[in-house]
């Protein structure tokens, strides 16, 4: 088990990494900035990673990580089903839209993404899916039967259709708007009548 100091250094480590690979890209981010950003050695940031990759890996982790522990507290709140679902989407989407476009290095970082912890987003993905399920399952004012819908054909339609909530968005104001309008036409679609 890792004591709390090591795992505060991990933390400094990860959260400089997420810094430095928004703003110089992967390629540009070496060991020995890392390090530095940090404020440890460069044998430190050895000991809890093999190799920049690893350093990669764990930042996609934590940042799934982030992404989903706010989408779950976004699941809990108490309020209309539109605003839950807006909300629990958001927590992924908008987030997700924020740490794209604030990098001018978001398209290396997404093919590094992909090629680094594509298992570790799958596996985030498939989470927040049984999450967005789970929600419409609760939500007893949705009828998506009525549609010819499950609640996992459901939870997947909505999550499809806010994925195009960045059309013409330039920010996460803009993409929150339109991921609210959509879940709000969606909703509409499966309310009980």
């Amino acid at each position: 088990m890792a004591s709390a100091r090591g795992e505060d250094t991990r933390r400094r480590i990860i959260d400089a990494a997420i810094g430095l690979f928004s703003r110089y890209g992967f390629k540009r981010t070496s060991v020995e900035l890392l390090a530095a950003e940090a404020g440890v050695a460069k044998p430190t940031v050895y000991a809890y990673f093999k190799d920049k990759d690893a350093v990669f890996r764990a930042v996609v982790e934590a940042v799934c990580d982030g992404l989903l522990a706010d989408a779950e507290a976004a699941s809990r709140v108490v309020g209309p089903i539109e605003e839950r679902l807006t909300a629990v989407l958001s927590a992924k989407l908008t987030r997700y839209f924020e740490l794209v476009h604030a990098s001018p290095h978001a398209q290396e970082l997404v093919s590094s993404q992909s090629q680094l912890g594509a298992d570790v987003v799958q596996k985030f993905d498939r989470a927040f899916l049984r999450l967005l399920v789970s929600v419409v399952e609760d939500a007893s004012e949705l009828e998506p039967k009525r549609l010819g819908l499950t609640a996992s054909s459901a939870a997947q339609l909505v999550l499809r259709a806010a994925s195009g909530a960045g059309y013409d968005a330039t920010t996460a104001a803009m993409y929150k708007k339109h991921l609210a309008e959509i879940v709000r036409v969606v909703v509409a679609a499966m309310r009980k009548t």
